[in-house]
């Protein structure tokens, strides 16, 4: 069993090392962005900018940490399912505590910013948790649910990213 879990970390290693990688870049650039407009991030008022603006941190960060799991030596499939599973429901729980589908509400944004900003994020943590516990059932194919869930984060967070670039601007044009 060890050995065909070795064997089958070593045909994912460069897969994790790359979306490890563009975790961490993507997190660093997000850093760049919120320092266009440190007016627009640091306004009072700019709860719901916050609200929207560290998930996305948290998506680089999950994917970051995830890949990371996957390439340290020794980690059973137990262990990692664990600490999937541990992630996912801690990721969800953030999720809730930002209030983004009630601000959602509040701001009457479109059904898009919906999928983006709640929906997917959300699938991505349950589709996360649901590898955790595939690993937890010796269940072959819970690989690739931890990278379905990983690649849906970063283009969740590349998207709504990008959606915060736009709005930062427009915001700063208005002042």
């Amino acid at each position: 069993m060890h050995e065909a879990w070795t064997h089958e970390l070593e045909t994912w290693h460069e897969f994790f090392l790359l979306l490890g990688t563009a975790g961490l870049t993507l997190t660093g650039l997000l850093f760049v962005v919120i320092s266009l407009g440190p007016r627009v991030a640091a306004d009072r008022h700019a709860t719901s900018v916050r609200a929207f603006v560290s998930p996305n941190a948290v998506y680089f960060t999950a994917a970051l940490v995830a890949s990371a799991l996957f390439l340290v030596p020794g980690l059973s499939a137990r262990t990692i399912g664990v600490l999937l599973c541990l992630g996912a429901v801690a990721s969800l729980v953030y999720l809730a505590y930002t209030r983004a589908h009630q601000r959602w509400r509040h701001h009457k944004l479109p059904l898009l910013d919906w999928i983006w900003f709640v929906g997917l994020p959300m699938l991505g943590y349950l589709l996360l948790l649901c590898a955790g516990v595939g690993f937890l059932a010796d269940v072959s194919f819970a690989m690739y649910g931890v990278a379905t869930a990983l690649v849906l984060l970063v283009i969740t967070g590349i998207r709504n990213a990008w959606d915060l670039v736009l709005w930062t601007s427009q915001q700063q044009h208005k002042e």
